[in-house]
Parts: C-alpha cells; sequence; structure tokens
C-alpha cells in the first residue's frame, strides 16, 4: 500500500501597523541662509526606525530626503538638495519623521509631502514652506532736478518676496512715490528702486522704510533731511562734436555755472550706463574700480581746473572705438547736474602710394593705395586738368584696429603725357593728401612685361613718393 504525505507550510506575515501622518496645519516659515525643520509624525505615536520614510516635492523618485532600509539613501536625491538635508533621527523611536533643511533658498519655498511607507500600508501629509529674506537696509539718494522738484531715489536689496516700500514725511504722512522698478539677483532675491519727487524743500524731514507684508516685519526707516533753498546751477559742455585724432589725445570740456570749486564734489564720466564708468572722482581722489577695462590707464581728470569749476577729462591714445556720446555728471550732498557731448574720431592716413600693374582694355591699369583712415575716406581720382575721372573699381577693408584700407583702380587709355593724381580725403577733418603719376609715351600694341613685374612695383612702394614718372615708350 502506498501513502501519500502532503506537507503545508504555513508563513505569518506581521500585519502593518495603521497610523496617520501628520503635519503642521499652518506654513512653515524659514529665513534665506539659516536652517529649518519640516515637522511630521505619525499618529499614534510609534517607531518608524523600520519604516519607509520619504520627503519629496512634485515627483515621487526624484526626493528631497529618503530614509528606507534603516538608513539615508541619496541615489535620486534632487540635486538642489545634494548635502542640505539632514532626517532627525533622534525621535524616530517617537514617531517624529521631521527633516532638517539647511542654508535655506529662495528656491525652497513650495509644498513639500511627508510619505511613509510600513509595509503595504503608507500614508502621508502635505505641508507649506515660506521663505523670506530680510536684505538691506534703504539708502535714500538724489538724483537730480525734475518736474520743478528735487528727485529722490530709495533703494534696497537681498529681500524676498518683493517688499513695500513706504515714503513718509516729516509728520509721518505716508506719500505717493513717483517711479518704481524692480528685478531679481541670482539668488531670486528682489533688488528695487522707488523714487519721489520733493517741490518743497525748506526744511524738508523725508523717510523711506521698507515692509515685508507677508511676515509684517519693518526695515527701521532712512530718512533725509533737507535744508534750506537748492542754489540752482547747471554743468556745461560743448554745444559742437568735440574731434579727437586717433593715437593722439584730447580733452571733454565740462564744467559747472555759476563757476565755484568742485574740488569736493563726486564727478562721473560715463558712456551707455554709469557704471561701469569711463573716469571716477569722489572723496578728493581718482576711483579706478568699476573703470571700463578700455579706458583703463588712458584717462585723466584736469585737476588743476577744479577750483574753478571744471571737471574736464583727458583721453589719450585716441582710438576709433572711443567715438560716441559722453556724459558728464557731478553730484555735491543733494545738487545733482549732468551734460552730453559727442565725441568724433578721424584718423589722417597714409599717403596715396601710385603703381601701373598692366594692361588692360586697351589702356593701362593704374591702382591707388592709401592705409589708417577714419572713418572710411573718399578717393578721387584727376587728369592732368584736375577732372574727376570715374575709377573702375573700388575695394575697402578694415582691420583689427578699426581703420580703413581703400584700394581704387582706374584704366588711362590716353597715354600720351598723362598726369594723374589719386587724392584721398577725410570728411571729418576735411584734410586730404594726395600722389600724381606721369606717365610719358604712347600706349604699345602689345603689353610690355616689365610694367607689371614685381620688381618696380615693390621699387614704387618703397619710396611713396607724392609725383612719379613711368616711361611706357
Amino acid at each position: 500500500m502506498m501513502y501519500i504525505y502532503f506537507i503545508c507550510f504555513i508563513f505569518f506575515v506581521p500585519l502593518a501597523a495603521q497610523f496617520t501622518v501628520i503635519g503642521p496645519d499652518q506654513p512653515v516659515t524659514a529665513i534665506v541662509g539659516e536652517d529649518t525643520v519640516l515637522p511630521c509624525h505619525l499618529s499614534p505615536r510609534m517607531s518608524a526606525e523600520n519604516m519607509e520614510v520619504r520627503w519629496f516635492r512634485s515627483e515621487f523618485t526624484s526626493f528631497v530626503h529618503l530614509y528606507q532600509h534603516g538608513q539615508d539613501q541619496y541615489g535620486q536625491q534632487m540635486p538642489e538638495y545634494h548635502g542640505r538635508t539632514e532626517f532627525l533621527k533622534a525621535g524616530i523611536m517617537d514617531g517624529n519623521v521631521a527633516l532638517k533643511i539647511v542654508n535655506v533658498r529662495q528656491s525652497d519655498e513650495g509644498k513639500y509631502r511627508c510619505f511613509v511607507q510600513d509595509g503595504v500600508f503608507y500614508e502621508e501629509a502635505v505641508l507649506e514652506l515660506k521663505v523670506e529674506a530680510s536684505g538691506s537696509a534703504p539708502q535714500i539718494s538724489v538724483e537730480g532736478y525734475q518736474d520743478g522738484g528735487i528727485q529722490m531715489v530709495c533703494q534696497l536689496a537681498g529681500w524676498y518676496p518683493e517688499p513695500e516700500v513706504l515714503w513718509r514725511d516729516r509728520s509721518g504722512q505716508l506719500l505717493s512715490s513717483s517711479t518704481k522698478t524692480k528685478s531679481k539677483d541670482g539668488r531670486g532675491l528682489f533688488e528695487i528702486k522707488s523714487s519721489i519727487i520733493i517741490t518743497e524743500s525748506s526744511n524738508q524731514n523725508l523717510s523711506c522704510s521698507i515692509r515685508n507684508a507677508y511676515f509684517n516685519l519693518e526695515k527701521e526707516p532712512s530718512t533725509f533731511y533737507i535744508s534750506g533753498e537748492i542754489q540752482t546751477c547747471s554743468l556745461v559742455g560743448p554745444d559742437h562734436p568735440v574731434t579727437a585724432i586717433v593715437g593722439e589725445e584730447i580733452v571733454l570740456p565740462c564744467h559747472l555755472s555759476p563757476r565755484m570749486s568742485a574740488e569736493k564734489m563726486e564727478m562721473t564720466w560715463f558712456r551707455s550706463q554709469i557704471s561701469p564708468f569711463v573716469h571716477h572722482y569722489s572723496d578728493g581722489k581718482d576711483q579706478y574700480g568699476l573703470q571700463m577695462p578700455e579706458f583703463q590707464g588712458r584717462t585723466e581728470l584736469l585737476k588743476d581746473g577744479l577750483l574753478n569749476g571744471s571737471v574736464a577729462l583727458r583721453i589719450l591714445s585716441i582710438r576709433p572705438s572711443d567715438e560716441g556720446q559722453y556724459h558728464c555728471l557731478v553730484l555735491d550732498g543733494i545738487f545733482y547736474e549732468e551734460a552730453l557731448l559727442d565725441l568724433k574720431v578721424a584718423g589722417l592716413g597714409s599717403v596715396p602710394l601710385i603703381s601701373v600693374e598692366r594692361h588692360q582694355d586697351g589702356g593701362i591699369w593704374v591702382v591707388c593705395q592709401s592705409a589708417d583712415w577714419y572713418p572710411e575716406a573718399e578717393v578721387l581720382w584727376r587728369d592732368l586738368s584736375g577732372r574727376h575721372l570715374p575709377s573702375f573699381s573700388e575695394t575697402t577693408s578694415q582691420g583689427e584696429n578699426s581703420l580703413f584700407e581703400t584700394e581704387t583702380a582706374l584704366i588711362v587709355t590716353e597715354l600720351s603725357n598723362q598726369k594723374l593724381s589719386c587724392c584721398i580725403r577725410n570728411t571729418v577733418l576735411n584734410q586730404e593728401k594726395e600722389s600724381a603719376v606721369y606717365i610719358a609715351g604712347q600706349s604699345p600694341s602689345k603689353p610690355h612685361t616689365e610694367l607689371s613685374t614685381p620688381r618696380k612695383k615693390t621699387k614704387h612702394r618703397k619710396k611713396r613718393t607724392e609725383t612719379s614718372v613711368v616711361d611706357i615708350s
């Protein structure tokens, strides 16, 4: 008799704990640059040491922090949280699964999910993190005269979220600002510039304070005191463009009117923006910290004229890139004025070089070359009687130094005792340079090879004479 035995194995699977995950019912507030703790715990209180605890934002797999199998896991942690999170294990036996974030950033703001799983059972809680940055104290400065008053500006940086700018008069009454501009720096923090125009300037107290409306925090106000009436003064520059020669130096004139000492004032010469500048003078000396690189070692404020109100600037070794508009700005306490002038740059190039190249189309191909002109020069051919001759071709190129080189060609068909001149003219300076060539003899029926030999051409270049004779008979 055969007996068949069946063996039955019974596995006992522990039941997963039942719990609720609880987070704060109010947003958690954090300060930029400081540490914060995101609270979260199990209810009822029980050990979470052998559970999975996952903190994440919008995506489950790309987490802020993960605790699993009794230790922290960093394999798929969000890059922006690397080295900035800590799971607080001290309270884990009591069901505390709080997370610390160090060196809080503005980008950390938003919703977080606290997810806890034990076996097949899981629960999660959602909490919100608010980030705040209390930046620099407001600074008041005088911008200048506008609309019959003085334009005051209040500036601040490093705030989050966007703060409220409050202007008040000496009695504490709120004043309306005229303009406001805002921007964000690389950390996402706000930079604010608010301006107001004051029309009654006699003994006027003015304050600017900053308030973070969300956190109801206010920065200590900055106060500016205007005493007495403003003296009317202006800054005067030339009423016509100033012309400079490439390689030489130029003085950009500018002075106060009426004449008064500018020795203790602040002066800035700049182009399209005030910083970086062309030249800056303050506290009785030149300041070079934010000078434009292309002007380093090439500018000089002429201090001999400061006592007489002159704030002229000398620029050395003029370049074509120096051409354009310049702003002359002077600030003295609450006084501010600015003048605008235009700089024209010109380069008087080399004497034209004329060479006879070859026979072509029944005539002689004559070329005129010249270099180092600015701006692009005007080229004229003239015959013996001074009449203009049309060129056959003309090419112009600009070198790395921004100066122009020109080459123009002419075909001469009537060669009996023919005199030609090539004139290059700078239209800005209204100056010109001219060279002439005298071609003697008759045009041969067949071309002479010696007319196109490189040696003759090179010899002519080396002499660079203003008048030369070529015998083609």
